[in-house]
C-alpha cells in the first residue's frame, strides 16, 4: 500500500511538470495552422521621410522676382546686343528656396549669390543680351533693352516684385537717354497641362532730342535756306542760279550718305531718309524751273522768263512745306 502511494506520488508529480509545458509548446502550432489575413485588411506601410521630401521639393510655389538694374554698356544697333549688370531678387512662398532662373534672350556670363536665406535669395547677375531695334524714326528713335527670365523648376509661377523692381540713379549708358524702367508677365503654354511664366524687364532709352536735330537736322535747313536765296535771283541770273541748285543738290545727297553712314543695312527708310528725299525732291522742281528760265532767255522770251520767275518762287517754298510736312507728320 505504501508503495502503491508512492508511486501515485510520482506519476503526479510527472504529469504536473509536463502538461504545461506540452500545452505551451503546443499553442504556436495551433497559431501556426490559423488562417492568415487578407492582403486588403493588411495595413498600408507609412510613407518614407525620403519621399515625402521628395513631393515637397516638387510641388508648385509661387516665387516674386524683381530685377534693379545697375549697369548697361556696348549697346550696338545692328545686332541689337548689348551687355547689362542686374541685381535679381527672389522670395518663396515656401522651402526650398532655389530658384533657377534662365535668360531667354541672352546668356548669363557672372553669377554671384550675396543673399542665401531660407525664403529669400538674392544674385548679382551679368549678362550679355539682345534686343529688337527699329530705327525708322532716325534721328529720333527710341528702343527698349529687354531683360526676359523664366524658371527652369516648371512647377513655379513667378510673380513681379515691384517693390524690389528698380533703375540705378547712376546708370548711363553712351550716346542715349535712359528713360525708364518696367517690368510684366507673359504666360506662356508649353501643352495641355504646363504653363510657364516669363518676366520680361524692360529699359526705355532714347536718342538725345537736341544732338540728333542739330546733327542731323539743322545742317539740311542751312542748305535749304541757299536753296531759297537763289530763288530771288533774276532770269537774266538764271545760269548762276540754275548752277547753285545743282551744287547744291550734291552737298545734300553727300550730307545724307555721312548722315547715315553709321548706321546698320536697313530694309526700310528711316524718318532722315524721308527729310532728305524730300529735300532732293524740292530741289530737283527749283533746277527744272531754273533750265525753263535759261531756256527761255536763250530764246529771248523775257516773258515765259519772268512767269517761270515768279511761279517758282511760290511752287518751289510750297512744295517744300507740304512735302516736309508730310514726313514730320509722319503721313509717309
Amino acid at each position: 500500500m505504501r508503495a502503491f502511494l508512492v508511486l501515485l506520488i510520482a506519476v503526479s508529480a510527472f504529469l504536473t511538470g509536463v502538461l504545461p509545458s506540452a500545452t505551451a509548446s503546443a499553442l504556436p502550432a495551433a497559431g501556426h495552422h490559423a488562417p492568415a489575413a487578407s492582403a486588403s485588411e493588411a495595413p498600408a506601410p507609412a510613407p518614407s521621410a525620403e519621399h515625402h521630401e521628395e513631393h515637397v521639393r516638387h510641388a508648385p510655389q509661387t516665387v516674386r522676382v524683381g530685377i534693379e538694374l545697375v549697369s548697361l554698356g556696348k549697346f550696338e544697333v545692328g545686332p541689337g546686343s548689348f551687355q547689362a549688370e542686374f541685381y535679381v531678387t527672389a522670395h518663396c512662398t515656401r522651402e526650398p528656396c532655389e530658384p533657377d532662373f534662365e535668360l531667354t534672350n541672352g546668356k548669363i556670363t557672372g553669377k554671384e549669390r550675396v543673399l542665401d536665406d531660407k525664403l529669400h535669395q538674392e544674385y548679382r547677375v551679368r549678362a550679355d543680351l539682345t534686343g529688337y531695334v527699329d530705327l525708322s524714326e532716325f534721328p529720333f528713335d527710341a528702343h527698349v533693352l529687354p531683360i526676359a527670365l523664366v524658371d527652369k523648376n516648371l512647377g513655379s509661377t513667378l510673380e513681379l516684385d515691384l517693390a524690389e523692381t528698380k533703375l540705378d540713379p547712376e546708370v548711363r549708358l553712351a550716346g542715349w537717354d535712359v528713360a525708364s524702367f518696367d517690368g510684366k508677365v507673359e504666360t506662356h503654354a508649353l501643352d495641355a497641362e504646363h504653363k510657364v511664366t516669363e518676366l520680361e524687364f524692360s529699359t526705355h532709352i532714347t536718342r538725345p532730342r537736341i544732338s540728333g536735330f542739330f546733327k542731323s537736322i539743322v545742317p539740311a535747313i542751312f542748305m535749304i535756306f541757299v536753296m531759297g536765296f537763289t530763288l530771288l535771283l533774276k532770269p537774266k541770273s538764271a545760269a548762276s542760279r540754275l548752277t547753285a541748285a545743282t551744287g547744291g543738290l550734291m552737298t545734300v545727297v553727300m550730307f545724307h550718305i555721312s548722315a547715315t553712314s553709321a548706321l546698320p543695312p536697313l530694309g526700310y527708310l528711316t524718318r532722315l531718309d524721308k527729310f532728305l528725299i524730300a529735300t532732293y525732291f524740292v530741289y530737283l522742281v527749283n533746277i527744272g524751273f531754273s533750265v525753263a528760265m535759261v531756256r527761255f532767255d536763250e530764246k529771248k522770251n523775257d516773258r515765259a522768263a519772268e512767269l517761270m520767275y515768279s511761279a517758282a518762287a511760290g511752287v518751289v517754298p510750297g512744295i517744300g512745306l507740304l512735302a516736309w510736312l508730310l514726313v514730320f507728320l509722319r503721313v509717309v
